[in-house]
């Protein structure tokens, strides 16, 4: 969205035939010629650079000499004097052409006031004099008023109002007024979004030569909106206005190249952004700032990025603001309070996007104390002047109930809103809303299809989740051959535990051809960004995986590793190396060791070993009094392999007193478990009335749950009851018999 900064207009005639006129600023001044300084001065386009207004003022102070009363070019050489920051001369000049009833002089006192150029900001002095110059049926001023109301700068917020003084601007002939109405309609902002319309209006005005309109087409036509994607019709168009000498198609097509070039075309896109910035082209310099920062085209750089920040925001480069707020924030020690006052100054000047991340900090805390409700309020700023992250924060806070009352309708159509703006977040705020059924219906189905829209929009946080529900068939198919292609695209993009998938979809062999090397490659990929549990992965690998050749000190490398970065798994498969001997010296006191620090975790894996192995052990390491110990812990957080053998030391009296009722107790909660064994272990206790009161039919029911789940003692015990037992049935017992699990 454009804001206050075209130039006024010293005619109409004058606007139209001077924005028809070539892009390039003349290099040589006649001092004669009235057209030069009017076309050095061309009205009605937006000109950020310095060189230009420069030679506009050389021009129009050569062409004063011999015609000194030429209002025409006064005014041109105070809007040079005004977009070289000479303010005080400026103003006092378009002051006197005011009182002379210079309406386009108007539109300047009028832009000083509003932006507080040389003067306060004072918007009641500013719509005076937009008010002023309309009553001179200027049409510049009218787009001016359409901006003041759209911003709520003076008067009550009024998108109708707003796009009926663009439209009345359209309509008197004022090109920039096109791509006002353009935004609106590209936006939604007061109309519903018209992507069609809105390249409509900025085609037209793109032909009638307002470079700011074309370049705006050629962002349309990368993005495919309002139009078919076709990224070379938007290079050739920018590279027609770069043979021109035009620094805003330079700066455009270098943004370009930065964003999908290769690296030859990014070595391209920084000597474009140098020539504009020597051109004095202020948003080059913010682009070229924010590359320094990032660091990633060149070397990172704050010390120059601030510098070229500071030229820009002394041109008044809106986007420049909030630039210097990010660089700020981006710095090693992050200047809050400082970010937050050019957050402040870019959102208090019109920039959406600003007001978005104004919001932010206060939800965060950054620079100020935690505000949910100012964060709401700030979000709300933003979503109503169509900024897609706006939209998706304030759907959030709406759907979520942060910083006021829930609003669960409001929030859906603020977030699919920011979604139909291509805003990936918001695509998987609505999917986790319908999976989860959190004030949305539950569909699953439809979680799945918000999750893939925002992975075809290249968001890598849906990539996996895309991957996660393919593999296991959550609101779709399950396909581990899709899940495998999405968890690669992730991993590819950096993320560490797509990276752990991928490896273990390789070391399994599902969704892709088996292959333990590329499962190795991935897993140290994971585990150098930090994802643990590949350690144990690679420790496993290097001693058990047969299509490697074993390496027990890689083996114990890795799994050491994991460990030390707090991996329980490794944990536990270092005690089974030390206990087993396996690659290792046999060690029980390592053993040990490693298995408490996991049960320290609360791993009910490790207490059990820890238990099995003071259980079982020979000489003084035996111990059935923390072997009771380990046990009854594991027991307790449900593991069924505990609950089992409590069951045998109970049953047995193995350091305790024999009590077939406790050991009935454990064996039944791990039966419940599904536990083979102690299904068995259940269905002899009540055949035989041991603990319990005796029960045939309960105890076939559970010789029959332990057959199924494969345990043989259980299908011989059925066998037997088949034989013998109340409901014989001799060719069952056979089968039992014949035939049990192995």
């Amino acid at each position: 969205m454009k804001l206050f900064h075209y130039l006024a207009t010293a005619s109409l005639f004058l606007a139209v035939s001077i924005a028809n006129s070539p892009a390039a600023a003349a290099t040589a001044v006649d001092p004669a010629s009235e057209a030069t300084c009017r076309h050095l001065a061309r009205d009605g386009v937006d000109i950020d650079n310095l060189a230009y207004w420069r030679d506009t003022l050389a021009a129009c102070e050569a062409y004063l000499q011999a015609e000194p009363s030429s209002i025409d070019a006064r005014y041109f050489w105070l809007a040079s004097k005004f977009n070289l920051q000479q303010f005080e001369p400026a103003l006092a000049g378009f002051e006197e052409l005011a009182a002379q009833g210079h309406a386009p002089s108007m539109d300047y006192l009028a832009k000083a006031s509003a932006y507080g150029l040389g003067r306060e900001r004072d918007f009641k002095a500013a719509l005076a004099w937009l008010r002023k110059a309309r009553a001179a049926n200027d049409p510049r001023s009218a787009d001016y008023l359409g901006e003041m109301y759209m911003l709520g700068w003076g008067v009550a917020q009024d998108f109708v109002m707003a796009r009926s003084y663009f439209e009345l601007a359209d309509r008197l002939g004022y090109i920039p007024a096109k791509r006002s109405l353009a935004w609106m309609y590209l936006d939604g902002i007061g109309v519903p979004v018209d992507a069609e319309r809105g390249f409509g209006l900025l085609s037209a005005a793109a032909q009638l030569g307002h470079e700011r309109a074309t370049t705006d087409i050629t962002f349309l036509y990368t993005k495919g909106i309002g139009t078919e994607k076709n990224a070379s019709r938007a290079v050739a168009m920018l590279d027609d206005l770069v043979r021109k000498g035009s620094a805003d198609g330079m700066r455009t097509l270098a943004r370009y190249y930065l964003r999908d070039g290769d690296k030859t075309q990014r070595k391209t896109a920084l000597d474009l952004l140098e020539k504009a910035v020597a051109l004095g082209d202020g948003n080059a310099m913010r682009t070229l700032a924010d590359v320094y920062v990032a660091g990633r085209e060149t070397k990172r750089d704050f010390a120059k990025a601030e510098s070229l920040l500071d030229q820009a925001i002394a041109q008044d480069i809106l986007a420049a603001y909030r630039s210097k707020a990010l660089l700020l924030l981006k710095m090693p020690d992050p200047r809050y309070d400082q970010a937050m006052y050019w957050m402040k100054e870019a959102a208090s000047r019109g920039n959406a996007r600003a007001m978005a991340d104004v919001g932010a900090m206060y939800e965060q805390g950054k620079g100020v104390p935690v505000d949910e409700s100012e964060a709401r309020i700030w979000y709300g700023k933003s979503a109503e002047l169509g900024d897609s992250s706006g939209a998706r924060r304030f759907g959030q806070s709406l759907y979520m109930g942060t910083g006021g009352p829930r609003d669960v309708e409001n929030g859906v159509k603020w977030l699919e809103k920011s979604a139909a703006a291509g805003e990936t977040d918001a695509m998987r705020v609505l999917a986790y809303g319908y999976e989860k059924g959190g004030g949305l219906p539950k569909d699953v189905v439809k979680a799945f299809e918000w999750f893939q829209k925002a992975a075809e929009a290249g968001d890598t946080n849906a990539f996996l989740e895309v991957a996660d529900r393919s593999y296991d068939g959550s609101g779709t198919t399950a396909d581990a051959q899709k899940s495998f292609v999405w968890y690669l695209k992730a991993a590819e993009n950096g993320s560490a535990k797509a990276q752990y998938c991928v490896g273990l979809l390789y070391e399994r062999g599902e969704g892709t051809a088996q292959d333990s090397r590329e499962a190795v490659h991935w897993f140290k990929a994971a585990a150098e960004n930090g994802f643990i549990d590949a350690f144990a992965e690679l420790g496993e690998m290097y001693a058990n995986d047969a299509n490697l050749p074993r390496d027990d000190g890689k083996s114990i490398d890795y799994l050491e590793k994991g460990a030390a970065a707090g991996n329980v798994t490794a944990m536990i498969l270092l005690g089974i190396k030390y206990e087993d001997g396996d690659g290792v010296a046999r060690d029980y006191a390592k053993a040990i060791e490693w298995y408490e620090a996991a049960a320290n975790k609360n791993s009910a894996d490790a207490m059990y070993r820890l238990g099995t192995l003071y259980r079982g052990a020979d000489g003084n390491l035996k111990d059935f009094g923390k072997a009771l110990e380990w046990l009854t812990k594991a027991g307790a957080h449900g593991n069924a392999k505990a609950q089992y053998s409590l069951g045998d030391i109970y049953e047995y009296g193995q350091g305790v007193p024999i009590d077939r009722s406790k050991a009935l107790s454990w064996f039944m909660m791990a039966a419940f478990k599904q536990y083979p064994e102690a299904m068995n272990a259940v269905g002899y206790y009540y055949q035989n009335g041991i603990g319990t009161k005796e029960d045939q039919t309960i105890a076939r029911n559970w010789y029959q749950k332990a057959a199924d789940a494969g345990s043989a003692a259980g299908a011989l015990n059925l066998g037997w009851y088949y034989e013998n037992g109340k409901d014989q049935d001799q060719a069952i017992a056979f089968q039992y018999y014949k035939n049990p699990p192995s």
